[in-house]
């Protein structure tokens, strides 16, 4: 039987502070690969110019520790 290496996979990954955008510095929303192949954080704006999308070989969604507080995890 082969592993399972998405096994709990969420789209959402929890930090305590939002980094930087690599290419335009505002404030990222997602760790994401990008179409050179490259991982990197990216805002709204450049995630929709330059990532592939959500999912476990593409993206999560950045979402701060103190605004999750109480929700459930998807």
């Amino acid at each position: 039987m082969m592993k399972n290496y998405y096994e709990g996979y969420s789209d959402k990954v929890e930090v305590d502070e939002l980094p930087s955008c690599l290419f335009c510095q505002k404030e990222a929303q997602y760790n994401s690969k990008t179409q050179a192949d490259l991982w990197c954080y990216l805002c709204e704006d450049c995630f929709m110019e330059y990532g592939l999308g959500l999912g476990p070989d593409e993206a999560q969604m950045l979402v701060l520790k103190s605004k999750n507080k109480g929700a459930s995890s998807a």
